[in-house]
């Protein structure tokens, strides 16, 4: 069957007028369009009151719920009832009617907190919130249980120590990530000098005190499990680039070496690092065609009828063909009247 240039957006394509002028002609698809769902102009709404939006498929706005952040933390709101009216109504992550999901129910008296219903494991329901009673000083042992410092206390205070909370029990302990490795701090006298080592993290003391690190090219290192000797990224297999382990073949802040990151991507465009050599890609869909590094992928090659599924593919400008997915406009021919008698 012959194919000819077509003219005519076809559904669900069309081309709706707005504040601005369109940019291509049949641009829009009425079945996905947010702002012109199953006809130019109709827009589907947000209804903050009852936290529900509603997105364009199929032609139709649908409903659905969202999350939206407030002053007293993440929410999740669902429509726990199917009534639309009253929209999204229950916030899952507190409601212990409907506890991480509609229709869980928490225990009698158990409280929904953060999807879950009462605290986890080791942890007290102190004021609405879990708290870890072995090291909370508001909270120590037991909830309300506050660590205020002696009235017998030293004063002044040892270097480096404060009164706070350790194993469920208000002590005096070390503050400021310090440590006290020679062990006069728990002494009744206040004349020691409390917590003298500030940091764990020294070749003198790494991640413990009197822990040495002495074996060649051993470091005081911290990779995710706390500060150790090791030599720096060599569990990973990957290169130590400031204190952090890096894949020098593949990190685009890190690009066949240190210190050396991939320029930012531009409009529509994706970096990588490949092989430690830096990548600039397109993003599917669009394409570089005047060749201008600065402004990344200009193109549409969805619908660009001068650029139509490739740079520099043109439809028939002329005639009005547009491009439509990345392909020009066509259609059957119409029969030859000649050929018809």
């Amino acid at each position: 069957m012959l194919a000819c240039i077509a003219t005519d957006c076809p559904a669900p394509y069309a081309t709706c007028d707005a504040k601005e002028k369109p940019a291509y002609k049949c641009e829009t698809d009425l079945q996905r369009d947010s702002k012109h769902c199953g006809a130019c102009g109709n827009e589907c709404l947000t209804y903050e009151p009852i936290h529900m939006t509603s997105r364009c498929q199929e032609g139709a706005c649908k409903p659905e719920c969202y999350a939206k952040p407030d002053e007293a933390g993440d929410v999740d709101w669902r429509n726990c009832d199917g009534v639309l009216d009253n929209g999204c109504e229950v916030d899952v992550l507190s409601n212990p009617n409907n506890c991480g999901a509609c229709g869980n129910e928490c225990a009698p008296g158990t409280p929904c907190i953060v999807g879950q219903c009462g605290c986890p494991s080791g942890l007290l329901l102190c004021d609405g919130k879990c708290i870890d009673p072995r090291s909370d000083d508001l909270n120590c042992g037991t909830c309300g249980n506050v660590c205020f410092p002696p009235a017998d206390g030293c004063v002044p205070v040892q270097p480096n120590t404060r009164f706070g909370c350790k194993a469920g029990t208000c002590m005096k302990r070390c503050a400021n990530n310090a440590a006290d490795c020679n062990n006069d701090m728990e002494q009744s006298t206040c004349t020691g000098d409390g917590c003298e080592v500030i940091g764990l993290d020294t070749e003198e003391n790494c991640g413990g005190c009197g822990i040495k690190c002495t074996k060649p090219g051993e470091q005081c290192v911290d990779e995710g499990n706390g500060y150790e000797c090791a030599v720096p990224c060599a569990k990973s297999g990957k290169s130590s680039c400031k204190g952090k382990c890096v894949d020098l073949l593949s990190d685009v802040s890190a690009c066949g070496s240190c210190g050396a990151p991939c320029d930012a991507p531009g409009p529509n465009q994706v970096t990588s690092c490949n092989k430690g050599v830096c990548v600039y890609e397109c993003a599917p869909g669009f394409g570089d065609c005047n060749g201008n590094t600065l402004d990344g992928c200009e193109t549409n090659l969805r619908q660009h009828p001068s650029h139509c599924g490739a740079c520099g593919n043109a439809c028939d400008l002329a005639a009005g063909q547009p491009c439509i997915e990345g392909a020009c406009l066509m259609k059957a021919c119409d029969p030859d009247p000649e050929t018809a008698k």
